[in-house]
């Protein structure tokens, strides 16, 4: 087939439009496209209909995956959404036992306060009357012992002054 080729490429001029050389062309291409046809047109056919169908697949493969993501990515939004929800509530709750608790703790001081305070005025006052009983106490044992003197002695007025300021000194001694 070279050979005719050659041989029809040689023969020919190189004017005009020779039919010999269209002719050799139309026949090569033609059986070229037999040759083809019978060896490696399956095969190619073969591979460009896999290569269609890997393609297609994965096409399907990614659509499947950007499926199965943007169904993830919802869910995840979905779980964050909730979670946002969920700190949100627990902040509320953690500032409404805060709240509680501040009240608590001032309501117990301010009772432990007044506690203090109705102790200490208890306190005053059993020591005020301690005091008054404690004076009572050492004014009787004063007329006590200025009756006991007046009786022993009876005297006359001067000495019954006398006496009195003598007792006096006595007791601004105690």
């Amino acid at each position: 087939m070279v050979n005719l080729l050659f041989l029809a490429t040689e023969n020919s001029s190189h004017q005009g439009f020779n039919l010999g050389n269209i002719a050799v062309n139309i026949i090569s291409f033609l059986i070229l496209l037999v040759l083809l046809k019978k060896y490696a047109w399956d095969k190619l056919i073969n591979m460009l209909e896999e290569r269609q169908q890997l393609v297609e697949s994965q096409l399907d493969d990614a659509e499947r995956n950007q499926a199965e993501a943007l169904a993830l990515l919802k869910e995840n939004q979905s779980k964050l959404e909730s979670a946002q929800a969920e700190i949100k509530e627990m902040m509320e709750k953690a500032r409404e036992q805060s709240k509680l608790e501040k009240n608590s703790i001032l309501n117990d001081a301010k009772q432990q306060a007044e506690l203090l305070k109705d102790n200490a005025r208890r306190d005053i006052i059993d020591e005020k009357n301690k005091a008054l009983e404690e004076i009572n106490k050492q004014i009787a044992e004063l007329s006590v012992l200025v009756a006991t003197k007046i009786i022993e002695k009876e005297l006359d007025p001067q000495s019954q002054s006398a006496l009195v300021d003598k007792i006096i000194k006595e007791v601004g001694d105690k």
